[in-house]
């Protein structure tokens, strides 16, 4: 208030000449904090004006320098969104260019573990998923607990502890890639299959990602060594405040 009168002072009016008085203030990075001022001299100019205030002391008296003021800030705001654009871009190029050096050659030991399961996989399923996915892993020298029943390869962190990290289901998949699909009440014991490089192996070579029909939940797991862990490793985009 003692600010807004200040103000009234050095511009030669009283306080009876004015109806009421608000503060707007811009920040040294051009925001606005408060509201329009709207001071208007009733007893002897019959007018409105605006005065505005900054932390400089500087003042505004017009509404086209206000304007101008906002269509800065917008342009401000568009170039930092076409960096953000630019940043994402490259970022998003430079994952792509890591996947392609991280996929795992024959001598990988998500190779040697594909290798096995469609070497040994039979024509049809015998009901054994767990145990030939697992002899496949540990023939690649993979080293975890074994488990009864497939789904408890991702519920007790099996996977996790022989070295996999859980992915998205839509990364594309490469070899040596392993699926678990949830329990269910038809199907208690779960499943679990790997990626060969072609097709998806689990004690049988199947015809496609599923073994059922329908759709079921599931969640894919790769050798933490192919993993990109760009985010992980905590990379974020940064724009210079310009």
């Amino acid at each position: 208030m003692k600010q807004a009168l200040l103000i009234l002072s050095v511009l030669g009016m009283g306080i009876a000449q004015t109806s009421g008085a608000v503060e707007t203030t811009f920040q040294p990075n051009n925001t606005l904090s408060h509201t329009v001022t709207n001071i208007s001299n009733s007893v002897s100019y019959g007018s409105s004006r605006n005065i505005y205030s900054t932390n400089s002391g500087a003042h505004v008296y017009s509404n086209d320098e206000i304007s101008q003021a906002i269509d800065n800030l917008s342009a401000h705001a568009k170039q930092k969104e076409y960096q953000l654009a630019s940043l994402t871009s490259r970022l998003s190029y430079e994952q792509r260019q890591q996947q392609a050096s991280r996929v795992p050659d024959s001598n990988s030991a998500p190779a040697i573990a594909a290798a096995r399961a469609s070497r040994v996989a039979l024509s049809r399923s015998s009901g054994y998923c767990a145990r030939y996915v697992r002899k496949a892993l540990q023939s690649a020298g993979y080293e975890f607990t074994p488990n009864p029943s497939a789904y408890q390869y991702a519920t007790r962190g099996t996977l996790a502890q022989a070295g996999f990290t859980k992915i998205s289901n839509d990364t594309p998949h490469q070899v040596g890639d392993v699926i678990v699909y949830d329990r269910s009440s038809r199907r208690p014991h779960g499943h679990i299959q790997i990626f060969d490089g072609t097709n998806w192996v689990s004690d049988f070579r199947q015809k496609g990602i599923s073994p059922y029909s329908g759709v079921h939940s599931y969640t894919t797991w790769r050798d933490s060594q192919y993993v990109d862990d760009a985010s992980d490793r905590g990379i974020y985009l940064a724009m210079a405040d310009k």
